[in-house]
């Protein structure tokens, strides 16, 4: 079979070699139905596009950038997931990239040589949603999606989970169960915390904020050895931790002060990972966060801006679940 070329496409279609090609790597550019006629035409003469030859036509490779926090999170391991998945389906690849909680340094770096890449999109979840180097990459024609953040001025897409509820449905199930000396673990310009903080002070309740390093286990086991330690007067009676990874943590590290989960301590996470219902000392109560759908729909809301720069920014809000385990039954509020 003789080798099909652009030129026959283009001649079957009636159009011209740069229309076909418009149609395959710029299909915002052509309309609808004359890009029907020219994919129609592709499929007759069963012509396949060189992805390579393209990428070197015009400097792209339809490859996605994921830079997320941490990997050793397994909330990010889900999200990964989802996107691979949105962006096989869209005949797109993801290149992942993780920079460490509280690394600025190292995302700064980063980001520079990602806007030197001929990345086509980029899906973030950044330490500052306002970072001047996003705007450089958008300038450079790769649009960006902020993941798991909120962009108050919708100055760019977001896809996220609405965390000030999250950490109101945490509130609103511990003081519902009697408890009203709680904390929080985590940062504290954390949204999650500030829902729970909002909820905790119309209740008259006290959610004092117990900070962390960073958002992994070893962080969580500081703050359970320092909740541990403090005289039982002052300690509280429940934890909302900013995810399921500072729970585990201080769940074992308050048990191996003899502390009894959650007879002694009511425990929430956020995430609800795995970690939260795996066989372990106590299965963790936990807000849920659909991981896979946020990493898939921050990969379709980024692949539409790549198809149609002009499209206006969307944000995509998912609703959190509470999800009630063995790590906050059982309490019985002080006489």
């Amino acid at each position: 079979m003789a080798h099909v070329t652009i030129r026959d496409v283009a001649r079957l279609a009636g159009v011209s070699d740069g229309t076909v090609s418009n149609a395959v790597n710029r299909p915002h550019l052509v309309n609808a139905a004359t890009r029907d006629r020219v994919l129609a035409a592709m499929a007759q003469l069963g012509y396949i596009p060189n992805a390579a030859a393209r990428a070197l036509r015009i400097g792209r490779s339809r490859t996605i950038g994921l830079v997320v926090l941490d990997f050793g999170n397994p909330f990010f391991a889900a999200v990964a997931s989802g996107a691979e998945r949105a962006a096989s389906a869209a005949g797109a690849d993801i290149a992942l990239f993780n920079t460490g909680i509280g690394r600025h340094d190292r995302e700064k770096r980063l980001l520079h040589r990602l806007a030197e890449r001929h990345l086509d999109g980029l899906v973030i979840t950044p330490h500052d949603v306002n970072d001047p180097l996003l705007a450089v990459i958008e300038d450079r024609g790769a649009p960006v999606v902020i993941l798991a953040r909120e962009v108050p001025d919708r100055r760019r897409s977001a896809v996220r989970s609405d965390d000030v509820l999250g950490g109101e449905l945490a509130a609103r199930h511990l003081l519902d169960l009697g408890h009203r000396q709680m904390a929080f673990a985590g940062w504290r310009h954390d949204e999650r915390y500030q829902g729970a903080l909002t909820l905790a002070r119309a209740a008259d309740a006290t959610l004092t904020w117990m900070g962390t390093q960073g958002d992994g286990v070893s962080d969580g086991l500081a703050v359970g050895h320092r909740l541990a330690d403090l005289p039982i007067a002052e300690r509280p009676t429940a934890v909302f931790c900013a995810n399921d990874l500072i729970a585990t943590g201080l769940v074992q590290a308050v048990t191996q002060h003899g502390m009894r989960i959650p007879r002694d301590l009511a425990v929430v996470g956020f995430d609800d990972t795995d970690l939260a219902s795996a066989a372990g000392a106590v299965e963790l109560t936990s807000v849920h966060q659909p991981a896979e759908e946020l990493g898939e729909a921050a990969v379709q809301v980024v692949l539409a801006e790549m198809t149609d720069p002009k499209r206006g920014h969307r944000d995509v809000v998912f609703q959190p679940q509470l999800v009630v385990r063995e790590s906050t039954r059982q309490f019985r509020a002080p006489d």
